[in-house]
Protein backbone atom coordinates (compact mmCIF):
# COMPACT_ATOMS: atom_id res chain seq x y z
CA UNK A 1 0.00 0.00 0.00
CA UNK A 2 1.39 3.73 -0.79
CA UNK A 3 2.80 5.55 1.91
CA UNK A 4 2.70 2.47 4.31
CA UNK A 5 6.37 1.16 5.25
CA UNK A 6 6.80 -2.07 6.74
CA UNK A 7 9.76 -2.51 8.83
CA UNK A 8 10.88 -6.45 8.53
CA UNK A 9 11.46 -7.83 11.84
CA UNK A 10 15.61 -8.52 12.18
CA UNK A 11 15.52 -12.76 12.03
CA UNK A 12 15.67 -15.34 15.01
CA UNK A 13 16.83 -18.72 14.72
CA UNK A 14 14.47 -21.69 15.56
CA UNK A 15 15.61 -24.58 17.64
CA UNK A 16 16.75 -26.56 14.47
CA UNK A 17 19.19 -23.35 13.28
CA UNK A 18 20.51 -22.87 16.18
CA UNK A 19 21.56 -26.53 16.73
CA UNK A 20 22.80 -26.25 12.89
CA UNK A 21 24.75 -23.49 14.13
CA UNK A 22 25.95 -24.90 17.17
CA UNK A 23 27.36 -27.75 15.04
CA UNK A 24 28.62 -25.46 12.51
CA UNK A 25 30.81 -23.87 14.73
CA UNK A 26 31.53 -27.54 16.51
CA UNK A 27 30.59 -26.81 19.65
CA UNK A 28 31.44 -29.18 22.15
CA UNK A 29 28.33 -31.30 23.39
CA UNK A 30 29.23 -30.26 27.04
CA UNK A 31 28.78 -26.69 26.18
CA UNK A 32 25.53 -27.40 24.39
CA UNK A 33 24.27 -29.08 27.54
CA UNK A 34 25.19 -26.28 29.40
CA UNK A 35 23.14 -24.11 26.62
CA UNK A 36 20.09 -26.42 27.22
CA UNK A 37 19.96 -25.77 30.82
CA UNK A 38 20.41 -21.60 31.00
CA UNK A 39 17.12 -21.63 28.41
CA UNK A 40 15.53 -24.26 30.91
CA UNK A 41 15.48 -21.80 33.66
CA UNK A 42 15.16 -19.11 30.84
CA UNK A 43 12.03 -20.61 29.96
CA UNK A 44 10.82 -20.96 33.63
CA UNK A 45 11.61 -17.28 34.51
CA UNK A 46 10.15 -15.80 30.98
CA UNK A 47 7.39 -17.80 30.52
CA UNK A 48 6.42 -16.63 34.37
CA UNK A 49 7.02 -13.21 33.63
CA UNK A 50 4.79 -12.93 30.30
CA UNK A 51 2.16 -14.68 32.94
CA UNK A 52 2.49 -11.48 34.74
CA UNK A 53 1.50 -9.37 31.87
CA UNK A 54 5.41 -8.74 31.47
CA UNK A 55 6.68 -8.04 27.74
CA UNK A 56 9.19 -10.45 26.43
CA UNK A 57 10.13 -12.10 23.14
CA UNK A 58 10.39 -15.97 24.24
CA UNK A 59 11.45 -17.03 20.52
CA UNK A 60 14.28 -14.40 21.29
CA UNK A 61 15.15 -15.49 24.28
CA UNK A 62 15.41 -19.60 23.13
CA UNK A 63 17.79 -18.30 20.42
CA UNK A 64 19.75 -16.36 23.18
CA UNK A 65 19.94 -18.89 25.39
CA UNK A 66 20.32 -21.70 23.32
CA UNK A 67 23.57 -19.66 21.32
CA UNK A 68 24.88 -17.77 24.54
CA UNK A 69 28.51 -19.83 24.12
CA UNK A 70 28.44 -19.86 20.41
CA UNK A 71 32.06 -18.08 20.74
CA UNK A 72 33.50 -20.68 23.50
CA UNK A 73 34.87 -22.96 21.97
CA UNK A 74 36.44 -21.02 18.99
CA UNK A 75 37.99 -19.09 21.76
CA UNK A 76 39.81 -22.09 23.10
CA UNK A 77 40.98 -23.29 20.18
CA UNK A 78 43.03 -19.93 19.21
CA UNK A 79 43.08 -18.69 22.61
CA UNK A 80 41.80 -15.56 23.14
CA UNK A 81 39.31 -14.21 25.19
CA UNK A 82 36.09 -12.30 25.17
CA UNK A 83 33.22 -15.82 24.13
CA UNK A 84 30.79 -13.19 24.19
CA UNK A 85 31.79 -10.84 22.09
CA UNK A 86 32.77 -13.36 19.48
CA UNK A 87 29.54 -14.69 19.78
CA UNK A 88 28.18 -11.09 18.56
CA UNK A 89 30.66 -11.59 15.68
CA UNK A 90 29.56 -15.12 15.14
CA UNK A 91 26.22 -13.90 14.96
CA UNK A 92 26.20 -10.68 13.28
CA UNK A 93 27.89 -12.51 10.12
CA UNK A 94 25.29 -15.10 10.31
CA UNK A 95 22.43 -12.07 9.91
CA UNK A 96 21.43 -12.48 13.64
CA UNK A 97 22.10 -9.11 14.92
CA UNK A 98 19.40 -9.04 17.66
CA UNK A 99 19.98 -12.43 19.28
CA UNK A 100 24.34 -10.75 19.21
CA UNK A 101 22.55 -7.76 21.11
CA UNK A 102 21.90 -10.14 23.87
CA UNK A 103 24.27 -12.64 23.18
CA UNK A 104 27.53 -10.33 24.05
CA UNK A 105 25.92 -9.03 26.97
CA UNK A 106 25.53 -13.19 29.03
CA UNK A 107 28.63 -11.68 30.41
CA UNK A 108 28.48 -8.21 31.21
CA UNK A 109 25.69 -6.31 30.60
CA UNK A 110 25.04 -3.01 29.15
CA UNK A 111 22.89 -0.26 29.31
CA UNK A 112 21.26 1.10 31.92
CA UNK A 113 20.96 -0.38 35.34
CA UNK A 114 17.37 0.84 35.89
CA UNK A 115 15.54 -0.68 32.68
CA UNK A 116 13.03 -3.19 32.89
CA UNK A 117 14.00 -6.66 32.72
CA UNK A 118 14.58 -7.52 29.36
CA UNK A 119 15.51 -11.02 27.31
CA UNK A 120 18.80 -9.62 27.77
CA UNK A 121 18.72 -9.84 32.14
CA UNK A 122 16.71 -13.20 31.71
CA UNK A 123 20.01 -14.69 29.74
CA UNK A 124 22.67 -13.43 32.18
CA UNK A 125 20.83 -14.27 35.39
CA UNK A 126 19.90 -17.90 34.12
CA UNK A 127 23.46 -18.69 33.31
CA UNK A 128 24.75 -17.20 36.53
CA UNK A 129 22.04 -20.09 38.31
CA UNK A 130 23.60 -22.98 36.33
CA UNK A 131 27.23 -24.70 36.19
CA UNK A 132 28.33 -27.38 33.27
CA UNK A 133 24.29 -28.67 33.00
CA UNK A 134 23.17 -28.41 36.50
CA UNK A 135 21.27 -26.19 38.44
CA UNK A 136 23.21 -23.99 41.29
CA UNK A 137 22.68 -21.41 43.22
CA UNK A 138 24.11 -18.24 42.52
CA UNK A 139 26.60 -18.81 45.71
CA UNK A 140 27.37 -21.69 44.32
CA UNK A 141 27.89 -20.49 40.84
CA UNK A 142 30.15 -17.73 42.51
CA UNK A 143 32.27 -20.15 44.04
CA UNK A 144 32.88 -21.92 41.20
CA UNK A 145 33.63 -18.62 38.39
CA UNK A 146 36.21 -17.49 41.32
CA UNK A 147 38.22 -21.21 41.38
CA UNK A 148 37.70 -21.54 37.88
CA UNK A 149 38.71 -17.98 36.73
CA UNK A 150 40.07 -15.91 40.06
CA UNK A 151 43.44 -16.13 38.62
CA UNK A 152 44.06 -12.43 40.33
CA UNK A 153 43.24 -9.57 42.81
CA UNK A 154 41.59 -7.97 39.68
CA UNK A 155 39.50 -10.89 38.50
CA UNK A 156 38.17 -11.08 41.87
CA UNK A 157 37.37 -8.02 42.06
CA UNK A 158 35.41 -8.46 38.57
CA UNK A 159 33.89 -11.24 39.92
CA UNK A 160 32.44 -9.83 43.35
CA UNK A 161 31.38 -6.72 40.98
CA UNK A 162 29.77 -9.14 38.95
CA UNK A 163 27.85 -11.27 41.67
CA UNK A 164 26.81 -7.74 43.48
CA UNK A 165 24.80 -7.01 39.98
CA UNK A 166 23.47 -10.33 39.89
CA UNK A 167 21.99 -10.32 43.07
CA UNK A 168 20.31 -6.84 42.49
CA UNK A 169 19.36 -8.22 38.77
CA UNK A 170 17.66 -11.56 41.22
CA UNK A 171 15.66 -9.49 43.47
CA UNK A 172 14.26 -7.11 40.73
CA UNK A 173 13.27 -10.22 38.88
CA UNK A 174 11.48 -12.12 41.75
CA UNK A 175 9.47 -9.12 42.51
CA UNK A 176 7.68 -9.40 39.45
CA UNK A 177 6.80 -13.18 40.03
CA UNK A 178 5.09 -15.28 42.47
CA UNK A 179 7.98 -17.31 43.53
CA UNK A 180 11.25 -17.02 45.14
CA UNK A 181 14.98 -17.71 43.47
CA UNK A 182 15.28 -21.63 45.95
CA UNK A 183 11.99 -22.11 44.16
CA UNK A 184 13.48 -22.70 40.72
CA UNK A 185 14.91 -25.89 41.97
CA UNK A 186 11.77 -27.79 42.47
CA UNK A 187 9.76 -25.69 39.49
CA UNK A 188 12.53 -27.36 37.06
CA UNK A 189 12.12 -30.74 38.01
Amino acid sequence: MPGITLSAQPPIPDERQCYALLEKYATPEHIIAHSRKVWDVARLLGRSLIQREHPLDLDLLAASCLLHDIGKYPCILDGSGRHDVRGEEILEQEGYSEVARIVVQHVVLRGPKDSPIREEHVLFYADKRVVHDELVSLDDRFVYLEQTYGRNVQSIERLAAMKQETVGLEKKIFLLLEFGPEDVFGLLD
